[in-house]
């Protein structure tokens, strides 16, 4: 599994959603509670820079549009691994208390930036079904995640979620990665913005 390229079409996945938003869908709500559309977008692109500058590279100014700031630091991003040396770099991970390596760092950005895609979508009530290749990828390497990263402080995911309400020992349905991927990451698949 090459996790540059796992990575790369994430991006490429939610950069599609950010590229088509109007400044009208900005600040509509997520599944993310805290967040809108817009502080979304800013977590991604505070992400990036931050996955950056922790592995030697340059982060592009901010230009004031989401968009344009999610499209540049993503490609950054891209370019920086790149180089195979990013893989190698020790980065902190404070959700889980040590340094990890540039590559377990970009498995960690690899899913979040899937879920997060699924997130901008669902709140502009956007139809959004991932890559199988993808979810599947991703459940698996989520599914490996130590418990603390969904830790009360500090947390990386909500808490997980069953795929079936009544069996609350199931946190998703293994057989469909997609569920699984959304219940392990704390996603309630029948969100709407209306529910928010």
């Amino acid at each position: 599994m090459d996790i540059r390229n796992l990575d790369r079409r994430a991006i490429g996945a939610t950069g599609a959603i950010v590229a088509a938003l109007t400044d009208a869908q900005l600040d509509l709500p997520t599944p993310c509670a805290e967040w809108t559309v817009r502080e979304l977008i800013g977590h991604l692109v505070d992400n990036n820079r931050g996955l950056l500058r922790r592995v030697g590279a340059e982060a592009p100014e901010r230009s004031g549009d989401p968009r344009a700031d999610y499209r540049a630091s993503a490609e950054a991003l891209v370019r920086a691994f790149a180089d195979d040396a990013a893989l190698a770099v020790r980065v902190p991970m404070p959700a889980v208390g040590r340094d990890v390596s540039g590559r377990t760092a970009l498995t960690v950005h690899f899913s979040d930036v899937l879920v997060h895609g699924w997130d901008l979508a669902r709140a502009v009530g956007a139809d959004h079904a991932f890559d199988p290749e993808l979810a599947s990828a991703a459940a698996e390497i989520v599914g490996r995640f130590p418990d603390e990263v969904w830790a009360e402080s500090g947390a990386l995911f909500a808490p997980k979620l069953a795929a079936d309400p009544a069996d609350p020992a199931d946190p998703a349905d293994p057989a469909d990665p997609s569920v699984r991927l959304l219940g392990l990451t704390g996603r309630d698949q029948g969100w709407t913005p209306a529910r928010s």
